[in-house]
């Protein structure tokens, strides 16, 4: 029988499945994967491709440090306040305007285009 080699992935859906059960109320959303992949890849290397977290807790400090920016983040996850300043309809919103000031070129090709729509 062949030893089983752990992956990222196995790490990340760990993460993702305790918070999942231990948050009923936002449970599973797509893209949470993404936001804990960066968290994740931020975990296990510097500017300087070197672990700054060690492997002994590197899962569980994962798991706290996701769990604490899903508190500001969560909103965005659920549907139900979609249209919510707070959801995501209020945030795409809230970094159009900023954009529009910001960077009004790339501002107008989106709505040219109709992204957010």
């Amino acid at each position: 029988m062949k030893n089983y080699i752990e992956t990222h992935a196995d790490v990340l859906h760990r993460v993702l499945f305790i918070y999942a059960k231990l948050n009923p109320g936002v449970k599973y959303v797509q893209g949470m994967n993404e936001v804990l992949a960066v968290l994740y890849y931020n975990f296990l290397t510097n500017e300087e491709n070197t672990r700054i977290i060690s492997k002994r807790h590197l899962e569980s400090d994962l798991f706290f440090a996701f769990s604490n920016l899903m508190v500001e983040m969560k909103d965005g996850f659920l549907r139900e306040l979609d249209k919510e300043k707070t959801g995501i309809q209020g945030r795409i919103k809230t970094f159009a305007d900023i954009m529009k000031v910001v960077e009004p070129h790339c501002y107008h090709t989106i709505e040219g285009n109709q992204v957010n729509h």
